[in-house]
């Protein structure tokens, strides 16, 4: 894995606001150059590689690094899969070099000699450990995979669930959410058998239930289903009576006459009775009112009676359908109205039939009346009967049944379909009385039976998480048994007393003298000088020791060179120029075959000796090809915005790639901004102050060579304007040591005068040495 680029730093250090240009600055190759003067960012830069390394987030800020093709934020370096970095900077000098007796540098292992056949263990050890790595990676994936499907399936459960059973006023499913869901399911997964759902009827139930609200009680119809059979029976039976008395034949072969006969002998008997007859005026014979008295004795009286009582009593069931006036099934709850309107449909159908089946007795007992002394038949008035809606044959069914006394006679009657009417009733008035009960508890059934549903799909992906949490688990324990079984391998061949050796060659090499030396130690190394412990060492020996460390340790058994990224921040502080050019033999040796390699400097002698390295690698002089050549050039560079200094990363200036010197980009940044016109914001012109003084001591120290010390006694020896040079030193010593807007008590106006100060400094140099001055403009104007 290699480093492609830095996509962008926020809020970390001086990278305020930095996002890498979509255009004109090309992705890092294998061997890179970062050049930038002090205060620039390069510390902040290489402790980014450091936090690569140590797989540790920024704090504060954030960074995104595109390493290969993924794009990795310095918050998830944590957990990213990260390539093996190792970084030298400052803070690396400060870590390694102790002033403490006790304290000492971790060892550095090279493989035994001795050790080729558990090198070959370590090898198949590496195999196996590859695999099962490979493995463990892809039962994690699947098991991530697998936790998203349930969050998701949980979730959109949950939410149907919810819009199901969200009421207004609020209730326990309003807030439903898929932790509910997934502590439910995992309940619901531990019953056995697993509960059945409900039936699609009693679903629908509920359903209406629990939409319902709470209703008034109700009150059964005030009127109830007539008695058709026992009205039929006693009707029947009075039908088969006959009256016992002295008969006159002529009335009883003839019941119109004899109907008109008792009427008369009634209104004869009254009060006075009459003595002729009203009809004919003859007088009325004893004898014969004897023998109609016989006739219509007290037993033909009472029989009459009871005819009249019977056919009362019918007339008065007759107005059940009148009068059956039932609540309105909208009175009721939504889960009771279908079976109401079936039960109230059902008596009034029955009712037709009753009433028509009600008048066919009363017709019979009206000709019974006519008839007193003979038996009739039911059935002789069956034949008769029909309407269009019910015909005479259903009826004639329908009598059979009510004479018959079978059990259906109850619901061919519509007693059952009453009954069932009261009794839905009754559900109405219980649910009522129940409803705060009822209402929760519906809701509770259908979220159940919802969940039931899905309990299958939950059990698979249950099943799916635990296999794969079991493989991951089973692979993360074979990786650990393989490194732990390849580490005591390698804790049996693994050296360090041979890189000590190669240190302390190599310490002496570079320092020129054999004083320091680094003493093998078990768990490490200690830098001692003429053995003691080594005490206050120099800048520059820290350095050496540290550096020389460092691209040791690239040789450690634990780092692949090949593969890795090796990050180095001028290893060149305060060494001489001798020990400049051996830190950058040693850095050339140890990292020509680097995975990546980044070198970070603000010495321009160092520098240079990086790029006259890269500029001849093979490939790198193929101009038209920039993608193909194996190093690239970049440069920091620093400006104030808003009052705060804001470094970027750019490409390297060309000044700075085509010429031997740093003297050259100097002066050309000075002369293009002795050119410019005035800036609106003085910010623009806080680095460059630092830029002339720089120009100006390297211009001074060839052109009055013997005129050492401090900047104004080398001016004391120029022949120019006293006024110009007494602003250009005004200028430098203002401002070209702060790194920060400066304090209230310097004059600001001075900065403000930038552009005018750069022309009296370009103009000095033209004064000491004009043709040298032309030939500088001329390569500017050209760049």
């Amino acid at each position: 894995m290699k480093i492609t680029r830095i996509q962008e730093i926020k809020g970390y250090r001086i990278f305020r606001d930095f996002t890498w240009p979509t255009e004109g600055l090309l992705d890092f190759a294998r061997y890179n150059v970062i050049y930038g003067w002090n205060g620039a960012g390069k510390t902040s830069l290489s402790n980014l590689f450091h936090h690569l390394q140590t797989a540790t987030p920024l704090d504060p800020g954030i960074a995104k690094v595109l390493v290969g093709d993924t794009s990795i934020s310095s918050n998830e370096f944590k957990d990213a899969t990260l390539p093996q970095v190792r970084t030298f900077n400052r803070d690396t000098v400060i870590r390694n070099v102790f002033e403490s007796a006790t304290q000492q540098f971790p060892p550095v292992f090279f493989l035994g000699e001795d050790s080729v056949e558990k090198q070959k263990q370590i090898e198949v050890l590496k195999a196996e450990l590859a695999v099962a790595e490979e493995e463990e990676g892809r039962w994690s994936r699947k098991l991530v995979r697998a936790n998203a499907a349930l969050e998701a399936f949980c979730a959109e459960e949950a939410k149907s669930i919810k819009n199901l059973l969200t009421v207004a006023g609020g209730g326990p499913y309003n807030n439903y959410n898929a932790g509910d869901f997934r502590q439910s399911m995992r309940t619901l997964a531990g019953v056995a058998p697993p509960p059945e759902p409900l039936s699609a009827d009693a679903r629908n139930r509920l359903l209406e239930i629990k939409d319902s609200k709470r209703m008034d009680k109700l009150s059964y119809p005030p009127i109830s289903f007539p008695d058709v059979k026992s009205l039929t029976e006693r009707s029947a039976a009075m039908l088969q009576r006959s009256v016992v008395s002295t008969v006159v034949n002529a009335l009883a072969e003839n019941p119109d006459l004899a109907a008109w006969v008792s009427t008369g002998l009634k209104l004869h008997a009254g009060s006075p009775p009459f003595t002729t007859c009203q009809f004919c005026s003859n007088p009325l014979q004893q004898q014969r009112l004897a023998e109609l008295e016989a006739h219509f004795n007290d037993e033909f009286e009472q029989f009459h009676s009871e005819l009249d009582g019977l056919i009362s009593e019918i007339h008065a069931a007759k107005s059940f359908g009148r009068e059956f006036n039932p609540p309105a099934k909208e009175t009721l709850y939504g889960h009771l109205r279908s079976q109401y309107e079936e039960a109230v449909k059902s008596l009034r159908s029955k009712a037709v039939t009753v009433s028509i089946s009600l008048d066919m007795l009363i017709r019979g007992l009206e000709a019974k009346k006519k008839a007193p002394f003979k038996p009739l038949s039911l059935d002789e008035y069956t034949t008769a009967l029909g309407t269009p809606e019910k015909p005479a044959p259903t009826l004639v069914t329908f009598f059979k049944m009510l004479m018959s006394g079978i059990a259906a006679i109850e619901a061919a009657t519509g007693v059952t379909a009453f009954g069932r009417l009261k009794a839905l009733i009754d559900q109405h008035n219980q649910h009522t009385d129940s409803f705060d009960k009822a209402l929760p508890a519906a809701r509770q059934s259908l979220a159940e039976h919802e969940r039931i549903n899905v309990l299958a799909q939950w059990n698979k992906i249950s099943v799916e998480i635990d296999e794969a949490r079991a493989k991951a688990s089973e692979q993360r324990a074979l990786v650990v048994r393989v490194k732990a079984n390849i580490a005591e391998i390698e804790m049996q061949i693994r050296q360090h007393l041979r890189p000590a050796e190669e240190l302390n060659r190599e310490v002496a090499s570079y320092l020129g003298r054999d004083e320091l030396r680094f003493d093998v130690d078990k768990t490490g190394y200690r830098i001692s000088r003429g053995g003691q412990p080594a005490l206050h060492l120099s800048d520059g020996e820290r350095t050496a020791i540290a550096f020389l460390y460092f691209l040791k340790s690239l040789e450690d058994a634990d780092f692949d060179l090949k593969t890795g990224i090796v990050v180095i921040d001028d290893p060149v502080s305060s060494l001489d120029a001798n020990s400049l050019f051996n830190a950058f033999a040693f850095m050339k040796q140890r990292t020509a075959d680097v995975g990546q390699l980044f070198v970070l400097t603000h010495n321009f002698a160092f520098f240079r000796q990086v790029r006259n390295w890269f500029n001849h690698m093979p490939g790198q002089q193929k101009k038209n090809k920039p993608d193909q050549q194996p190093a690239r050039f970049y440069m920091l560079s620093s400006s104030f915005v808003e009052g705060q200094r804001r470094s970027t990363i750019g490409a390297l200036d060309p000044f700075l790639h085509q010429y031997e010197s740093e003297y050259h980009y100097l002066f050309k940044r000075i002369y293009e901004e002795s050119t410019k016109d005035a800036q609106v914001s003085i910010e623009a012109y806080y680095v460059l102050p630092n830029i002339a003084r720089r120009l100006l001591e390297s211009f001074l120290a060839f052109r009055l060579p013997d005129r050492a010390g401090e900047l104004f006694k080398k001016f004391e020896g120029i022949d120019f304007d006293t006024a110009k040079k007494t602003r250009i030193l005004r200028f430098l010593h203002t401002y070209s040591h702060f790194d920060s807007i400066a304090e209230p008590d310097h004059d600001v106006s001075v900065l403000s005068e930038s552009p005018a100060i750069l022309k009296d400094v370009i103009a000095l140099i033209r004064h000491c040495d004009e043709a040298h001055c032309k030939s500088m403009i001329d390569l500017a104007a050209a760049a």
